[in-house]
């Protein structure tokens, strides 16, 4: 099926950052361009991914540098998504957009909120498009509780809050705790504020008990909200027993009413500047083997086609319309 993608989440940022001799090219990211252009991806968001501690905003500059480049070193291969662009599954380009992992990428722990929220605002005028901010990572920050916690909203998360209502970019609930996601989903409602949900790359826990994976309830309210939903391809959050287990998310969504939600956020990264990530998973096996990289995504719609019976409506659906929907109804 010769249908554009788009992927909703990849580290490629971060590979890049890493080491200097590194290229986009390279197959150890598992996103290199020859991956995602064999793989029909022609849009692609890059995640700012930083730790939260001390020199998180200097890992964060040099990765939004590295995205602001690429169009301009790699021109045949890369350009900015600018939200109307008519993705060509032809083409030899990708489209990029930015999005923050964790908002510790533009404000430190230990400093002024109105420091960082400056810098937030500088970067939304240049980049132009960020499509989403993910208030944490799995741990803890001044602006709430990641995954691995119970933690809330704190007031500083409150206050970023305030700042994205109305610029037309989503808060991601990929990384969040269970009550991070609830109290975000509550501040919007309570205090009325324009501001797009979505889970960039996260599975359902009803399938597979993982953290990262949303509970149906969150699952819900995404779908309600008419925003997205990106299946994680980390063997993990899939169920690391069976690769088919992704069948199992898909029907599972499905059954949840997100046929309009629906989407792809890999999260491909390369494994071996993640070694504790094997410890904390306890497995060699970050992706199975259908699923390994970016090239992979007509395998995994054939998939969906035949063992599923998506329609080609669904399936296009799934491998781009869907996100491009969302991108066309918050940026508009």
């Amino acid at each position: 099926m010769n249908t554009p993608v788009v992927d909703l989440h990849c580290d490629l940022l971060l590979f890049l950052q890493m080491k200097k001799e590194r290229t986009p090219f390279d197959p150890l990211s598992r996103a290199s361009h020859e991956q995602m252009r064999s793989g029909g991806v022609r849009l692609q968001t890059l995640a700012i991914f930083t730790y939260p501690k001390k020199g998180s905003v200097e890992s964060g500059r040099k990765q939004i540098e590295i995205f602001t480049h690429l169009p301009e070193r790699y021109k045949e291969q890369f350009a900015f998504f600018k939200g109307d662009e008519l993705l060509d599954y032809a083409s030899e380009k990708v489209h990029i957009v930015p999005a923050f992992e964790n908002a510790s990428g533009f404000c430190e722990e230990d400093e002024p909120l109105e420091l960082g929220l400056a810098r937030l605002q500088h970067l939304h005028e240049t980049l132009k498009r960020i499509l989403y901010i993910s208030l944490t990572w799995d741990g803890e920050n001044r602006f709430g509780g990641g995954n691995g916690t119970s933690i809330g909203l704190k007031e500083d998360g409150k206050q970023l809050l305030r700042w994205m209502a109305g610029k037309k970019i989503a808060v991601d609930l990929s990384h969040t705790s269970d009550a991070l996601a609830h109290d975000i989903l509550s501040f919007i409602d309570k205090n009325s504020l324009d501001i797009p949900v979505m889970a960039s790359h996260s599975n359902f826990r009803s399938v597979t008990e993982a953290a990262r994976n949303l509970p149906d309830e969150i699952a819900r309210e995404v779908i309600r909200r008419k925003g997205v939903i990106g299946f994680n391809l980390f063997s993990p959050f899939l169920g690391q027993a069976d690769p088919r287990n992704i069948l199992k998310h898909l029907e599972h969504g499905l059954k949840l009413g997100a046929e309009n939600a629906l989407s792809f956020g890999a999260d491909f990264f390369c494994d071996v500047d993640f070694p504790s990530i094997k410890e904390k998973y306890k497995t060699d096996l970050f992706f199975f083997d259908d699923f390994s990289n970016s090239s992979k995504y007509p395998h995994i719609l054939g998939m969906f086609e035949n063992h599923v019976g998506l329609s080609p409506t669904q399936l296009k659906g799934i491998a781009s319309g869907n996100v491009l929907q969302f991108v066309k109804r918050i940026w508009n």
